[in-house]
């Protein structure tokens, strides 16, 4: 019986014990809810903290500036090559026979919506109208210089400043020029004015710098209009005046012992200055879906006394540009001596000097892949103002390679 008590005594302690342990777990477990409950809300309060930080940030920050697009994109290269055989007969020396090259490559660069800087390499040398450079010389090297480096700026939607070493800014009737040779690279600065049909160009070109001595300018000033007087007919009419200051009496420009052409004084000095009057005009006219165009330019040197004009007048028929088309052309031309001068006038007819007149024949053809075919025969007389009039003939046969 004793023995029972004790079991039972026993049994129910334990079980006590156990209930308080359990109530103690119980106990401890509710704590540890509670603590991670607090912990979640915290966790949940600092990302929301961080969820309005980044907001206000994203607020306060500027929007990112737009890029400017760089120069490079508008970056254009481009050039061409030239190879040419050309017969020469002048009474005065033996037959000649060349052939001769002519590579160009330019690099034009729009800086903003205005502003376009250009520069570019020929052939040619120091060569002031052409690029061609004869093969010979024991194949040597061929001489490079600067044939352009300019910057062209549009001030207005009508007014463009240009500045450097440029492309003559002066209209050509007939893509044709008695004044300059079309590879001719005055050294300046030029204004260019275009209201609806009226349009002006004007310059001021540095011929000669001298250090002790006035220099050489060349002021010119076109003034023309352009407009449509019926249907399929456009015309283009205008007049210039062109100045070579402080030339009379000073040895030739670019060839200081050699007129061109044009006469000379007992010492080698021009003979007579240059204030030119040139009339010109161009009307091109749709002949079965091709464009038929007719020009004339004339010039006359109030400052000369003698051989003081010149005339040329062409027409041409359609444009070599596009791939499988043609063109032919006619030109006839009467430069006198002192009309022009003679280091700037074309490089080609009647040896690239003034004192000369006849006639050219020109034609081509474009060929798929950028090149094209030209042929070019001058005939002609030169030398009348020299007293050494003699006939002057010329071939040329073009290959020209565009890329």
């Amino acid at each position: 019986m004793l023995f029972s008590c004790c079991l039972a005594a026993t049994s129910l302690s334990a079980q006590t014990q156990s209930h308080e342990e359990i109530a103690q777990l119980l106990a401890r477990i509710a704590e540890l809810e509670e603590r991670l409950a607090r912990v979640e809300a915290s966790v949940a309060g600092n990302a929301e903290e961080d969820r309005e930080l980044e907001v206000e940030r994203a607020v306060e920050l500027p929007s990112p500036a737009p890029t400017a697009a760089s120069w490079t994109q508008g970056l254009v290269l481009d050039g061409d090559l030239r190879y040419r055989h050309e017969t020469i007969n002048d009474d005065l020396v033996s037959v000649r026979h060349r052939h001769r090259i002519r590579a160009r490559a330019n690099a034009t660069a729009m800086l903003s919506e205005n502003m376009e800087v250009g520069f570019g390499l020929s052939t040619g040398g120091i060569a002031n109208d052409s690029g061609n450079q004869s093969l010979d010389g024991g194949f040597s090297r061929k001489s490079i210089g600067v044939d352009l480096a300019y910057f062209d700026w549009a001030l207005t939607d009508r007014l463009t400043l240009a500045g450097g070493k440029m492309s003559n800014p002066y209209f050509r009737p007939g893509g044709y020029h008695l004044l300059y040779d079309g590879d001719l690279r005055p050294e300046g600065l030029a204004l260019k004015v275009a209201s609806g049909g009226f349009f002006a160009n004007t310059a001021a070109f540095w011929a000669e710098e001298r250090g002790s001595g006035p220099e050489t300018m060349w002021y010119g000033l076109q003034m023309g209009y352009r407009g449509s007087p019926a249907e399929g007919v456009s015309l283009t009419a205008g007049a210039s005046v062109h100045e070579l200051s402080h030339a009379q009496g000073r040895a030739p420009v670019f060839t200081p012992l050699n007129g061109q052409g044009n006469q000379l004084d007992a010492n080698g000095n021009y003979l007579y200055g240059f204030s030119q009057m040139e009339l010109f005009g161009e009307l091109t006219l749709d002949l079965a879906g091709s464009p038929l165009r007719m020009f004339v330019d004339y010039v006359t040197n109030s400052d000369a006394d003698a051989y003081s004009e010149g005339l040329a007048l062409g027409i041409d028929y359609r444009r070599s540009s596009d791939n499988g088309t043609w063109n032919v052309a006619y030109i006839y031309e009467d430069l006198e001596a002192n009309a022009v001068v003679g280091a700037f006038t074309d490089s080609d007819f009647a040896g690239g000097t003034s004192d000369g007149s006849g006639h050219t024949l020109r034609a081509g053809y474009a060929f798929p892949g950028g090149w094209n075919l030209g042929l070019r025969y001058i005939i002609g007389d030169r030398g009348e103002a020299a007293e050494q009039l003699r006939d002057y003939n010329r071939l040329q046969a073009d290959i020209v390679f565009n890329y």
